[in-house]
């Protein structure tokens, strides 16, 4: 195991998902581009990372940190690939939601005080 940045952008939406012990979780795949080619990233991340992460869209620029398993296999044409499944515990995005406003309080009317 090792601990990595990685900074690249998510291919699809993340998708929100709950386990089978009840807790809920996002997956998302990412391609960070390595200068010789891209690297797929497999993404999971839970809490607070995970409703982080399921905020973004697909092709968002985003950082994410936290510990990888490395993997490699040769594709069908027999040129190696790389890759990374990525257990996320921190996120950093271009661009976030922004949060909802409160709603304003409702002004007194005229004939508030009438029976």
């Amino acid at each position: 195991m090792i601990r990595v940045l990685v900074t690249g952008t998510l291919h699809e939406p993340p998708v929100a998902r709950v386990g089978k012990s009840g807790k809920p979780f996002t997956t998302a795949k990412m391609k960070a581009d390595s200068g010789e080619g891209l690297v797929w990233c497999s993404l999971i991340a839970f809490g607070a990372q995970a409703e982080a992460l399921h905020e973004q869209k697909a092709n968002a620029a985003v950082s994410v940190a936290g510990r990888a398993d490395l993997s490699a296999w040769l594709d069908k044409t027999g040129e190696p690939k790389a890759g990374l499944s990525l257990v996320v515990d921190q996120v950093a995005a271009l661009r976030t939601r922004p949060k909802p406003k409160p709603e304003p309080a409702a002004a007194p009317g005229f004939d508030d005080d009438l029976p």
